[in-house]
């Protein structure tokens, strides 16, 4: 059994974060470990609790704006230091899109939620912070999930709830249950039936519990064993596909104008990166694999001058090129991985 947190632990944690020490936060991190307190345990009793605070000391103006984003960053910082502890054992076949409904920047709960269902083996798609409504439903018509999760800690952004159940409908995707989360329905417990909202829960691990309860018996398929049959094909169109690419992309001007003379060296190396990306997750027949790093792609690229609108159009490229350099049939199970790249990539610049 865990033992329980020791309440010095969860007050020097809350002092690091009104200090702004992330070393200081460090080391309450590691002491819990080394005290044999797993990962969940302190996602829920230190993370999630210091979160509540930091919030309602900003919302008091007992703390400013530029203290509570940095206690944040170092929460999500220290969430990615511990995502190893949160690795599937066993695959349920499930699958759940999970983000923040729109105008909400709040996404340490909602990426707790993501790592904690990821630990349980659903595949996981994280859309993040302030996620649109149109790009929420256009990646959820791409994805064709089990689940919907959306967080909101603000009140008033809870209206945002209602606008998406109407647009499930309208959509004809009410038929996916959808759960929500946050302060507020945490707060008011019937808050989401009086929503029209199927499920809801106080944490990561409750949302998982009520999940799972809702589908006990893995319903989705694995992934076509098939997928394998396509690395071969592209490895050796490789040199091919990623020449052609590189071409076509820089025939359109406006989206390498900040590239300069760098323009033919920086997207080749996108498309050689691109490629070994796919290669890796047909190899593993999981296109989820591809979904972590483009949200790294797209978090490192502005700083060598490619927009996420920039990646978006190469990536459409990309997948029109292999479209026509492979064959038809490998071309279909490649299209599995490439349109959900192209879906992604839509859905965090907000594009319908």
């Amino acid at each position: 059994m865990t033992p329980p947190i020791p309440s010095d632990l969860q007050h020097r944690y809350l002092e690091a974060m009104l200090q702004g020490s992330g070393r200081a936060a460090d080391r309450v991190v590691e002491q819990a470990l080394a005290q044999g307190i797993h990962a969940p345990r302190i996602y829920l009793d230190i993370f999630q609790p210091t979160a509540y605070e930091i919030g309602r000391l900003w919302q008091s103006n007992r703390i400013g704006v530029a203290q509570e984003h940095l206690a944040t960053a170092i929460i999500e910082r220290q969430m990615g230091e511990l995502h190893p502890y949160f690795r599937p054992k066993t695959r349920r076949n499930r699958r759940v899109v999970l983000g923040c409904a729109p105008e909400e920047w709040h996404r340490v709960g909602v990426r707790m939620v993501a790592d904690f269902f990821e630990a349980e083996g659903w595949e996981v798609i994280y859309l993040g912070a302030a996620v649109p409504i149109p790009a929420l439903i256009d990646a959820i018509k791409t994805a064709q999930p089990d689940l919907v999760g959306i967080s909101t800690s603000m009140v008033f952004n809870v209206p945002h709830l209602t606008n998406l159940v109407r647009s499930l409908a309208a959509a004809d995707l009410d038929g996916i249950p959808l759960m929500v989360g946050g302060l507020p329905f945490t707060r008011q417990p019937g808050l989401h039936q009086a929503l029209n909202i199927q499920l809801s829960a106080p944490n990561a691990a409750a949302a998982v519990v009520a999940a799972n309860n809702a589908f006990p018996p893995p319903a989705r398929l694995p992934y076509p064993s098939h997928s394998a049959e396509a690395l071969p094909a592209l490895r050796a169109h490789r040199r091919q596909i990623i020449d052609r690419a590189t071409e076509l992309a820089l025939q359109h001007p406006t989206d390498t104008l900040t590239l300069g003379e760098r323009a033919p060296e920086v997207i080749r190396a996108g498309y050689e990166f691109v490629t070994r990306m796919l290669e890796a997750a047909l190899a593993a027949r999981r296109p989820e694999l591809l979904d972590e790093q483009i949200l790294w792609g797209n978090e490192r690229q502005p700083h060598d001058g490619v927009l996420p609108e920039h990646m978006l159009h190469r990536f459409e490229i990309y997948d029109a090129v292999l479209q026509q350099l492979l064959p038809a049939e490998i071309a279909a199970i490649v299209r599995e991985y490439t349109g959900r790249m192209i879906a992604l990539q839509r859905s965090l610049i907000g594009q319908e």
